[in-house]
C-alpha cells in the first residue's frame, strides 16, 4: 500500500508528502508462536492490519517460531495468526507508536482454521526487553486533557519524561516569535537537544530555538529518547524529541478549538494600581480523511493567535513645584549661576531654593510641556507616574 499524507502547516499551504522511511518515524511488531505445550510453531502465517487505513502485511514465522514486522507506520493494528491444524488466533488493539516495539505472542489452540480465538490485550510489560533506549512518550490524550502552560506549547509537557528539567522561555519575543521553549536533559545544555518533526531536524541557530511548534490538536505523539538511542538519531547529547503528526484515515475526523485569556484572570503587578488590557486568543481546527479509500489520505490543521500584550510602566516625573522652579524639596542649596567669581566661589543662593520664573528658559518650558504630569500621589523624586501600554 502506498500511503500518503497531506499536511497543511499554513492556511494557504497544502503539501502532499510520502512518509519517510527513517526508523525514527517507524515501529515494529514482533513475537513468538507456540502451541499449548510450549513448543515453537514454525511456518505460521501472520497478518497485520492497520484498522484505520486497512494497510496489510503478511509474514511467516521462522524455524524458531519467531516473526518480525519492521518499518511500520504508527497506528492501531490487528494481528492474526493461522496455520493448518490450529484455530485462527486474533489480537486487536495493538497500538504502535513511533520508535517503539510491540511484542505480541500467540499460543495456538488445535482446531479448524475457520475457528477464531480472540485474544484480549495484555498489560504492557513494566520491563522493556526489546529495546535499549530510555525516555518517554507524550500521547494525544495527554496533549488534549492535561493543562498546558506556555500558550499550549507541547514542549511544556516534556517534564513528564524522567531526566527532563523545567522548560523555560528563552530570548526576546522578536527573536523567539514562535514561542519555542528550552529544556535541559540529564544535566546537558539546552543546545545539546535535537528536536525533530516527522523525522526532519526542526531546530535553528545551533539548537537555540525550535523552528516549528505545531498545535497540540495536530500532534499524534511526542517521542523523547534521553539515552542509548539508535545511531540514526545522532547530533544530540541530551535528548532527541520527535513529533509525529496526525494523519488521514478512511473515516473523516476533525476538531475545532479556541482558548482565550485576558487581564481579568491575571494578577496585578505588585506595585501597580491598575491592570493593563491584555488579550491572548488562540483558535484553529483540524481535518483529516480519505481521498481514495485504503490508498490516499489527507490531514490538515490551522492555528491562529491574537496576542495583545498589556504592560504597566511606572516612573518618576517632575511635579508641579519642580516645573515652576521650586527646588525646596531637594534638600540642597540652589545657587544663581550669574553670581560668584571665576573660580566658582562667593555664589549667591536663590531665595528659598526657588528659581525665579523670569530665569527659566523658554526652551525648557517648551520641553516640559511634552512631559506628562504625575498621576500618582507621591513626594517629589518618588515614583509618581503610571501608564498602560499595549503591544499588538
Amino acid at each position: 500500500m502506498i500511503q500518503k499524507r497531506l499536511f497543511v502547516l499554513l492556511l494557504c499551504g497544502l503539501a502532499l508528502v510520502t512518509p519517510a522511511a527513517a526508523q525514527v518515524l517507524k515501529g515494529q511488531i514482533l513475537g513468538a508462536i507456540t502451541d499449548q505445550s510450549g513448543a515453537v510453531v514454525p511456518g505460521v502465517k501472520l497478518t497485520i492490519t492497520e484498522t484505520r487505513t486497512n494497510f496489510q502485511r503478511t509474514v511467516d514465522t521462522n524455524e524458531a517460531g519467531n516473526y518480525f514486522f519492521v518499518n511500520l507506520d504508527p497506528g492501531d493494528y490487528r494481528v492474526e495468526a493461522e496455520k493448518q491444524g490450529f484455530s485462527k488466533t486474533l489480537r486487536t488493539g495493538v497500538e504502535l507508536q513511533p520508535n517503539t516495539t510491540a511484542r505480541v505472542n500467540f499460543e495456538l489452540v488445535p482446531g479448524a482454521v475457520t475457528q477464531t480465538v480472540d485474544v484480549s490485550a495484555t498489560a504492557t510489560p513494566l520491563l522493556q526487553t526489546d529495546r535499549a533506549d530510555t525516555g518517554g512518550k507524550i500521547e494525544a490524550a495527554q496533549l488534549v486533557n492535561m493543562p498546558m502552560l506556555y500558550n499550549r506549547n507541547y514542549q511544556g509537557l516534556l517534564v513528564l519524561v524522567p531526566g527532563v528539567g523545567r522548560p523555560s522561555r528563552q530570548h526576546s519575543e522578536f527573536y523567539n516569535s514562535h514561542d519555542s521553549l528550552s529544556v535541559r536533559v540529564n544535566g546537558q545544555g539546552r543546545q545539546f537537544n535535537n528536536f525533530q518533526i516527522e523525522g526532519i531536524e526542526n531546530k535553528i541557530d545551533n539548537g537555540n530555538l525550535t523552528a516549528l511548534v505545531p498545535p497540540a490538536e495536530a500532534i499524534e505523539t511526542v517521542d523523547v529518547s534521553t539515552s542509548n538511542f539508535d545511531p540514526e538519531f545522532g547530533n544530540a547529547g541530551g535528548a532527541v524529541t520527535n513529533v509525529t503528526l496526525k494523519s488521514g484515515t478512511n473515516d473523516f475526523h476533525g476538531s475545532l478549538f479556541e482558548f482565550h485569556r485576558n487581564e481579568n484572570i491575571q494578577a496585578r503587578n505588585t506595585f501597580a494600581v491598575t491592570k493593563a488590557p491584555t488579550v491572548y486568543n488562540q483558535f484553529g481546527g483540524t481535518l483529516g480523511g480519505r481521498i481514495l479509500r485504503d490508498k490516499l489520505f489527507f490531514f490538515g490543521d490551522y492555528q491562529g493567535s491574537r496576542d495583545h500584550l498589556g504592560q504597566v510602566n511606572r516612573g518618576t516625573l517632575p511635579g508641579a513645584a519642580f516645573r515652576s522652579g521650586s527646588m525646596s524639596a531637594g534638600g540642597s542649596a540652589i545657587y544663581d549661576p550669574l553670581t560668584g567669581n571665576a573660580s566658582g566661589g562667593a555664589r549667591t543662593a536663590f531665595a528659598g531654593n526657588i528659581i525665579p520664573a523670569s530665569r527659566i528658559s523658554p526652551i525648557s518650558r517648551r520641553i516640559l510641556g511634552f512631559v506628562p504630569d504625575p498621576n500618582l500621589a507621591a513626594a517629589e523624586g518618588q515614583v509618581n507616574y503610571q501608564a498602560e501600554q499595549r503591544a499588538d
